[in-house]
């Protein structure tokens, strides 16, 4: 079936659907940890290794994705991703423990397809004035499943079983899938070279400031996933606050996210987008390091966290939008690369923050935030400069003369 013709704005609002069901098909563990332990007769911990299945095979597949969806197109990578279905549905019939780690596994190859291939369609469909903006709206739809995704799941969980929110999200994959088959655009095979893994590497690789956006990346997801992996655990012990009464404050800093999309889309497109993006990083680190160490009301706390996490996240719609500005003809593999870096955050914030925790208690925790969040914004304010293609397009947008 050639698919068919369809405006930005749906070819956006499609994809936002995409990343929203590959999001929750990751997040969404938490609420099943206890019922899946029992299920397998196995304890809540080893269960949570089944999440770091899914980081593992996502953090290795993003990149080494990205060449092949630059020479064939990123609809076939992005409808592969889609397979996530297999992940899901078949966790249903998993026998055991091992079966399911396995199906999470292949959930993280199929989930790893889905926002890089994402974003270098709007790359595509967009102009570079405009690219931000949609951009920071496919962040928020990953930040919603945050927000409403853990709820979900709680909910089906309670209906029917822990079996209900596979089943639901397996299928809703499905559904996404047949409308991306229908309604993705298709680019023309690019002949010549058939993979070219070095060829897109070494466009992306030659840039040294391309690394340094990715470093800068690293740093300020390591400050937001540092806060976000302590803080339900600060506010239990150091506020004696009910395992389930963290669940609304959680879900007051996922709705910080979704509001970070939108304005760093909005600071994507501003001409003074990489200062805005410095202040953002240095404003996480202040109030999460308050957090961890202010002996303020909880929900004091709770609102400093949610502002941390609103600004950590602001970077993210800047940072993407820069490096596919820097990508050329790699735009999947520049994508691929940024997911990396996420997940490298991940394990930076959660591994290191960690540490910082067993060395110095929760107060270092908030200076580790504190830490990576300035090194960030230092290393975008020395390193990162604006590409031609952004500065023309914003010349041409002001009504002036483009620079040479």
């Amino acid at each position: 079936m050639t698919p068919r013709q369809t405006s930005p704005t749906g070819l956006l609002i499609l994809l936002c659907i995409v990343v929203n069901v590959a999001s929750v098909s990751v997040v969404m563990l938490g609420p099943l940890l206890v019922a899946l332990a029992q299920a397998f007769q196995t304890s809540v911990a080893m269960v949570g290794q089944l999440g770091g299945a899914t980081a593992i095979t996502w953090g290795l597949t993003a990149p080494l994705a990205g060449p092949v969806a630059d020479a064939y197109g990123q609809r076939p990578l992005l409808l592969i991703g889609l397979l996530l279905a297999v992940g899901l549905l078949g966790a249903t019939l998993a026998w055991n423990y091992q079966a399911l780690f396995a199906l999470r596994l292949l959930t993280g190859v199929g989930a790893a397809l889905i926002p890089p291939n994402s974003l270098a369609i709007v790359a595509e469909v967009f102009p570079p004035t405009a690219r931000g903006k949609a951009i920071g709206w496919l962040l928020s739809a990953a930040g919603l499943s945050a927000v409403a995704g853990a709820p979900l799941v709680v909910a089906l969980l309670a209906v029917g079983g822990w079996h209900l929110p596979f089943t639901v999200l397996g299928l809703a994959s499905l559904g996404v899938g047949g409308l991306c088959w229908v309604w993705l655009p298709q680019r023309p095979r690019s002949s010549g070279h058939a993979l070219a893994f070095v060829a897109h590497y070494r466009e992306v690789g030659t840039q040294g400031m391309f690394w340094w956006v990715l470093v800068a990346n690293a740093l300020e997801q390591m400050t937001f996933f540092g806060l976000l992996s302590y803080l339900a655990a600060h506010l239990m012990q150091s506020y004696q606050m009910p395992a389930g009464a963290t669940a609304l404050p959680l879900a007051l800093v996922g709705g910080g996210v979704v509001v970070a999309g939108v304005l760093g889309g909005w600071v994507a497109d501003h001409r003074c987008r990489l200062a805005w993006c410095a202040l953002a990083c240095v404003g996480s680190g202040l109030p999460a390091a308050v957090v961890f160490t202010a002996g303020v009301s909880p929900w004091a706390i709770v609102a400093l966290a949610c502002g941390a996490a609103t600004l950590a996240r602001l970077s993210s719609a800047v940072v993407a939008t820069v490096l596919l500005e820097y990508a050329g003809g790699s735009r999947t593999t520049a994508t691929g690369l940024f997911a990396l870096s996420n997940q490298l955050g991940v394990f930076g914030g959660a591994s290191l923050g960690g540490l910082m925790l067993a060395l110095g208690g929760f107060p270092l925790v908030g200076l580790f935030c504190l830490v990576v969040a300035v090194l960030a914004a230092v290393v975008i304010r020395l390193t990162v400069r604006d590409s031609a293609a952004f500065l023309t397009q914003l010349a041409l947008r002001e009504g002036k003369t483009a620079p040479e």
